[in-house]
């Protein structure tokens, strides 16, 4: 090749090096301001009353808890399917892919994991792989802590609160089930088949984070069902049961960008058994709002630290 034609080739990387990240921060941007104008901010201006400004704030608390908890679930397979990816650089890629999900098609996150992981030295099929073995833990876990409610919102007996603990209990004890649930959701999928497993240390290690994670998310909207009015001890299951099947039920519907309308008609049968239905309904799109900003600002602040720290790292190492 001539040399007039490695410098257009060199443009030409640049070029696409640049623009890639551009359009993809334009299209995340693009998601967040739809995100937050289809919200009714007029009715969680309700909730803003200076007594329940404690719980309100406790609620957006309380789910950036459950943020750090998410990212500390899909790290335990990073690390394990990857290899030794730093603590900087993981939360990097987590945020990115996170932040992802608002804008329109289901495909954003995946790339930005891949993409950003490539550049840490992890392969696409594993990036792949941590992916989907992220969703399969999330949607189990999530539906088994959703049995919590059963007996409030379908009249079960006592005894499905028990049995909701039943699949958490079997991939702690038998972590490889996971392994087998992946595989079998890609071939429902008709999606390649994870090409690597992920060992037993590094599944429980995700399978705790995440039932962290869904108890400290679902403790968001059962703290602004109490502000509403709601018991507190019988609002409890409600509250983290309801949260988790309700989020993981968006998920599943493709067609709803980040679950919108369906999350919110479960949410709605599962608080009027312990709210009258306007207070109900007040207190699922006030959770709404306290999820989508509290997921924007813990995102923005972890990759906002995640530079600072991976700036004053490479000063160090300059300055040596």
């Amino acid at each position: 090749m001539s040399a007039a034609g490695r410098r257009s080739g060199s443009r030409w990387r640049t070029v696409v090096r640049f623009a890639v990240p551009t359009v993809f921060l334009a299209v995340v941007a693009v998601g967040l301001v739809g995100a937050l104008r289809t919200q009714d901010w007029s009715l969680a201006l309700t909730l803003l009353q200076p007594d329940n400004l404690g719980l309100v704030g406790a609620a957006f608390a309380a789910n950036t808890v459950a943020m750090v908890f998410s990212w500390l679930a899909w790290r335990a397979l990073l690390v394990d399917l990857g290899g030794p990816v730093d603590t900087v650089t993981s939360a990097r890629i987590y945020f990115v892919g996170f932040l992802a999900k608002f804008a329109p098609g289901r495909f954003w996150p995946l790339l930005a994991n891949i993409r950003m992981g490539s550049a840490a030295g992890v392969t696409g099929p594993r990036m792949a792989t941590v992916y989907v073995l992220s969703m399969v833990i999330s949607s189990l876990v999530g539906l088994t802590v959703g049995l919590a409610a059963a007996p409030a919102v379908l009249g079960a007996a006592t005894l499905a609160l028990a049995l909701a603990a039943l699949p958490v209990a079997a991939g702690l004890i038998w972590p490889d089930l996971v392994n087998r649930a992946a595989r079998g959701a890609a071939r429902l999928l008709r999606r390649p088949a994870p090409q690597v497993a992920a060992s037993t240390a590094g599944l429980r290690r995700s399978i705790v984070a995440q039932l962290s994670c869904w108890l400290a998310a679902g403790a968001q909207l059962w703290l602004l069902a109490i502000a509403q009015g709601a018991p507190p001890l019988p609002a409890l299951p409600i509250g983290v049961g309801a949260f988790a099947l309700a989020t993981v039920a968006g998920v599943a519907v493709v067609l709803a960008p980040d679950g919108l309308g369906v999350r919110e008609g479960i949410l709605l049968v599962a608080l009027a058994t312990v709210l009258p239905l306007p207070a109900a309904g007040i207190v699922v799109i006030a959770s709404r709002l306290v999820c989508t900003l509290s997921e924007i600002a813990a995102a923005g602040a972890a990759l906002l630290l995640a530079e600072v720290v991976k700036r004053r790292q490479y000063h160090y190492a300059s300055a040596r």
